[in-house]
């Protein structure tokens, strides 16, 4: 796999942590995908298993492995538990660094009437 140039931002580390554990993923056109995901790409390209797929009329499919492709997802919600990851720790610490910081003041004057 080719190695991008830009740094991996939290939100695609955060589906790299949510591998092996179940997701639900709703599409642009309405079908809702819920199974284990096994590989998530920097694109969030999905490949999940013992997947149950809702058709947007509400039938309902059981398959054994899908691919979605990134572009195509509207919404996905992953684990409870990943609110614990090492990563959003970190989030938290450099929000906690960046408010202790004194803020700028723009240069511009109140206007005098």
């Amino acid at each position: 796999m080719a190695t991008s140039a830009k740094a991996v931002g939290v939100p695609i580390k955060l589906l790299h942590e949510g591998e092996g554990h179940m997701v639900t993923i709703e599409l642009r056109n309405g079908e809702i995908y819920r199974g284990l995901l096994n590989e998530s790409e920097e694109t969030m390209n999905c490949l999940i298993t013992d997947v149950v797929m809702t058709a947007k009329d509400g039938r309902v499919t059981k398959m054994e492995n899908v691919y979605i492709r990134g572009s195509q997802i509207k919404f996905m919600i992953l684990p409870d538990l990943l609110k614990y990851s090492p990563i959003l720790d970190k989030v938290k610490q450099l929000k906690r660094q960046d408010d202790a910081k004194p803020k700028k003041r723009s240069g511009r004057k109140p206007a005098s009437g």
